[in-house]
């Protein structure tokens, strides 16, 4: 009888911890989907840097190659964008009236893409 008891204490625990997941994933989806959903909110610019849900973001108008425009952001200290929510996405579309490089490549593998920072576009949930 105690070892039923006990099964089904941990059933009821893992089903508890796959739920308090779930709602923990809903609710980091839902803030950072308000956190960017207000691009107005998002506009203090400094020397053509706009900050914004504790990011910076600078869009340059050089026209340079996908090397090259990482180069030039990573001598700022910065890198190319790397894009780690639909709602983000979102914001730099409504920031953005002309092509502009982001930091995902398929460089080393073609149709492989992968962010700057080594996370695959399937890590990021961003499509």
């Amino acid at each position: 009888m105690v070892s039923k008891t006990l099964a089904a204490q941990e059933i009821n625990s893992t089903a508890m911890k796959k739920e308090f997941n779930d709602l923990t994933g809903r609710y980091n989806t839902l803030r950072e989907w308000l956190s960017f959903s207000d691009a107005q909110s998002c506009n203090l610019s400094v020397n053509g840097w706009i900050a914004c849900r504790g990011k910076l973001y600078l869009f340059s108008s050089y026209k340079l190659n996908w090397n090259r425009s990482r180069d030039v952001c990573v001598s700022k200290g910065a890198d190319l964008v790397t894009i780690t929510s639909q709602s983000e996405q979102s914001f730099l579309v409504s920031k953005i009236n002309e092509t502009r490089w982001i930091g995902l490549n398929d460089l080393d593998t073609e149709g492989h893409w992968v962010w700057v920072n080594n996370r695959t576009l399937n890590d990021t949930g961003v499509q």
